[in-house]
């Protein structure tokens, strides 16, 4: 048993051990043998990033008697995208995510801690999760040997060299994009185990903990929003760079699994934030909170699970029984049981709920603060099921059929564009109304709903129109295909303008520095989210693109003068055509056996070919073949064919060939090589430096009517070893209004160039950056549920709690 193996399983052995203690303390109410728990916990955070840490150390010093460091990186790369491929396929990215969540579970025990026995379900809750992770590896280990790769290999194999990283995730927002996501989900789980034990508690006959756990609940999901939209923002802008499509989003099934659980966790801080004990959201608000990281495992699982052929999927095969037993814990513990708990109240209440406070049916008694979110929390859940239900048919169809079927961009964007709009007039309205009142705010949404469908109607040009209506569509297609992209502009301006008039109302009424600082952040959130969907729909709408061809390129014989893009605007100089090939002179202990090497590894190397390299220290020449001496050790290389091989004593030498292990008296070891196969380390034989990369280009310039745009090399990037995959080098100008994107692809002789004039990316950038600055702003300024603020649990909490949300009842009656 490795080292990596023994961690995890310690691992394993005390989080189980804390999660039975726990789950015995809650179920007896007896705290005996409690004061274990905080130690296991902390063993188990240690155990599991040591583990970690182990496995990236294997990476770096590139251990291949590890088979998942075999399988997922090699010399050539650098040490930032050896530790990439830590998190490069299931087994690495479990144990990630495994890591961050105990993590959570110790910090969260050590700040909250567990003196009541309904927080004891929760901590069990939360170390059950990183319990059933290290089982998880366990079944499905990162550390298995190389052996399991190669089962039919003598004794002691190890490859010489690794198979090497996807090459779509040898990039700097690659490096980032994992870990972020993993943190947001290991983030929900606390809000998950909350939730999850409060719905508990009731069955149980106990009070439910939610009024109580509130404010820790909207700190985790707060944190988990953030690095959530961080991981969407940062897997946009890979695609970006790295596909060559010159967009952020195209809906493929990976963006769409990790956008769901995005939406539903906009939808539920909404509900969360405006939750009231015994009164609006008691049962939606917990079950939203235990439904969050439900859902993210459902994404998880579903894009791990074959059946998705997607462009962001780097984890190989199935996700294994282990994966589908969590999704469905999590889905009864997070689903289920909420869904359950509802019914049964209301069965016991006759089915009635009991209305707000209402006058004779007036229009005020209904349009109310409360009812306007729960009309934003029904339309992100709707824009969650358009985009889960994209996702899962695919699934469901082949499951049913064994039929393979995508669903198209065209339905995401059809279906989710009105809802879109609607949130955005509904913010504007909301705002409005917070500022102005009803009559006038009424009046606001009249003129802005108004000037939404005019401009649905008014479509300048086809470019302006979302989509081309197609024979055979569905009546919603041809309306909303047919839409002008105008449509958007009312409801952007409206969200905009009510939210910065609300915001100026509200900071001039506080002095509270905290207060005015999260104000602020929630400008910027809704401002960033407004600029948002203005931009993505002119992002693609009225991107250009033209090509053109230059010949002769490999041969130096490509014509420099500047010539046309098409009909665009553009103007392209070809500089010249680059091919490189990596790795570039590298150090022969990268690629090739020292003879010391070669005779601690033995009999096992026994007829492989491997490369070998070290100092000749003796040459024999005989008539049909010449040996030569390596290190004045036991390991000889043997080259075929009489005469000199051009090798001299004390020269370092790299060779190629199969070696015979006793294959002669006097040496220990021969390698078989051909004069083509042997030569100086410092000029080594083409056979004997594995090609791993060819990078192909040509140096151009782009001009306008202005003058130079941009220069640089575009081109691809093809992997031999790894199938002839290839990756685009994209060539982009950032500019303030419009981005200059080139592609260029070299085959025969000749370049073939594409520029893309793509408009509205910096305001797509500043709306993301918006959006994460603001959530900061929130969660360290909130005056009541700031990362600042004491939030010990204990029964004065539900009670003060309670006293704060009367107060603010009464307040939004008095304020209608």
């Amino acid at each position: 048993m490795n080292p990596g193996t023994i961690l995890l399983a310690l691992a394993f052995l005390a989080g189980l051990s804390s999660t039975g203690l726990l789950t015995r303390a809650y179920l007896l109410d007896d705290d005996r043998y409690l004061s274990y728990v905080p130690k296991l916990t902390a063993g188990t955070a240690v155990l599991l990033v040591a583990a970690l840490s182990h496995l990236t150390y294997q990476f770096v010093r590139l251990d291949y008697s590890n088979a998942y460091v075999w399988e997922n990186t090699a010399a050539y790369l650098s040490v930032l995208y050896r530790v990439t491929g830590v998190y490069a396929a299931n087994e690495g990215s479990v144990l990630l995510w495994a890591s961050i969540v105990a993590v959570v579970a110790l910090v969260a025990g050590v700040t909250r801690g567990f003196p009541t026995r309904r927080g004891k379900l929760v901590h069990a809750l939360t170390v059950g999760v990183v319990t059933y992770f290290s089982a998880m590896l366990l079944l499905q280990s990162p550390f298995a040997s190389v052996r399991t790769a190669f089962p039919n290999a003598p004794p002691g194999f190890t490859p010489t060299s690794g198979q090497g990283l996807n090459p779509l995730l040898v990039d700097p927002y690659m490096a980032i994009h994992p870990p972020v996501m993993f943190i947001s989900y290991a983030l929900l789980t606390m809000p998950f185990a909350i939730g999850a034990a409060h719905f508990i508690a009731l069955f149980r006959g106990d009070d439910g903990l939610f009024s109580a756990w509130v404010g820790s609940v909207i700190r985790w999901l707060r944190l988990g929003w953030l690095f959530l939209t961080a991981a969407v923002a940062l897997g946009g802008l890979w695609s970006y760079t790295v596909l060559g499509w010159g967009g952020i989003w195209a809906w493929d099934p990976v963006e769409t699994a990790i956008l769901v659980p995005w939406l539903f966790l906009t939808a539920t801080l909404h509900a969360v934030t405006n939750y009231r004990p015994g009164g609006r959201y008691r049962i939606l608000a917990p079950a939203m909170t235990a439904s969050v990281f439900a859902l993210a495992v459902y994404t998880t699982s579903v894009v791990r699970s074959g059946v998705f052929r997607s462009i962001h999927s780097f984890a190989d095969g199935g996700i294994g029984a282990s994966f589908l037993v969590l999704m469905g814990v999590t889905t009864l513990l997070g689903v289920v049981l909420p869904l359950a708990y509802w019914m049964v109240t209301e069965e016991n209440s006759g089915g009635t709920v009991a209305p707000e406070s209402t006058e004779g049916g007036r229009l005020d008694a209904w349009v109310t603060r409360s009812n306007l979110l729960h009309l934003a929390v029904l339309l992100f859940g709707l824009l969650t099921f358009v985009s889960l239900w994209g996702l899962s048919f695919p699934l469901l169809r082949s499951a049913m059929t064994g039929l393979e079927v995508s669903v198209e961009s065209r339905y995401y964007n059809l279906w989710s564009f009105p809802l879109v709009l609607a949130v955005l007039l509904l913010l504007g309205f909301y705002m409005d109304y917070d500022r102005e009142g009803l009559r006038r705010s009424l009046a606001g949404l009249a003129v802005f709903g108004l000037a939404t469908l005019v401009g649905a109607a008014v479509a300048p040009s086809e470019t302006w129109r979302l989509a081309s209506a197609r024979p055979g569509d569905a009546f919603i297609y041809q309306v909303i295909g047919n839409a002008s992209a105008l449509s958007v502009l009312p409801p952007v301006a409206y969200a905009i303008l009510g939210t910065v008039k609300r915001t100026g109302q509200r900071i001039a009424a506080t002095t509270s520095r905290d207060a005015k600082l999260k104000e602020t952040g929630i400008t910027l959130i809704h401002v960033g989210a407004a600029l948002l969907v203005l931009s993505l729909p002119f992002m693609y709408l009225f991107a250009g693109q033209a090509s053109v061809m230059a010949t002769g390129v490999a041969a130096g014989a490509v014509d420099t003068s500047q010539r046309d893009v098409g009909t665009s605007s553009y103007d392209v100089r070809v500089l010249g055509y680059e091919r490189t090939e990596f790795p570039t002179d590298p150090e022969p202990g990268t690629y090739a056996l020292s003879s010391s090497q070669v005779l601690t590894r033995g009999q096992s190397l026994n007829t492989s070919v491997q490369t070998v390299h070290g100092t000749v220290t003796a040459i024999r020449e005989g008539p049909q073949a010449t040996v030569v001496q390596l290190d004045d050790s036991q390991v000889w290389i043997g080259v075929a064919g009489n005469g000199t091989v051009g090798l001299e004593t004390g020269q370092s030498v790299v060779a190629r060939g199969q070696v015979m292990w006793e294959f002669v008296p006097t040496a220990d070891a021969i390698v078989l090589a051909g004069p083509e196969t042997v030569g100086p380390a410092d000029d080594p034989p083409d056979a004997a430096v594995p090609t791993r990369v060819i990078a192909t280009g040509v140096s151009l310039a782009v001009y306008d009517d202005t003058g130079l745009v941009v220069s640089g090399v575009a081109g691809q990037r093809e992997y031999p070893e790894q199938g002839g995959l290839q990756v685009r080098d994209v060539l982009i100008d950032r500019g303030l209004f419009v981005d200059t994107y080139v592609i260029a692809g070299v085959s025969d002789g000749t370049a073939s160039m594409s520029v893309k004039r793509i408009p509205f990316v910096t305001l797509m950038r500043a709306s993301i950056a918006a959006l994460l600055l603001g959530m900061l702003l929130v969660i360290v300024f909130d005056p009541r549920h700031g990362v600042r603020t004491n939030s010990i649990v204990g029964s004065s909490d539900s009670t003060a709690a309670t006293t704060r949300d009367r107060q603010e009842g009464v307040r939004e009656v008095s304020d209608q």
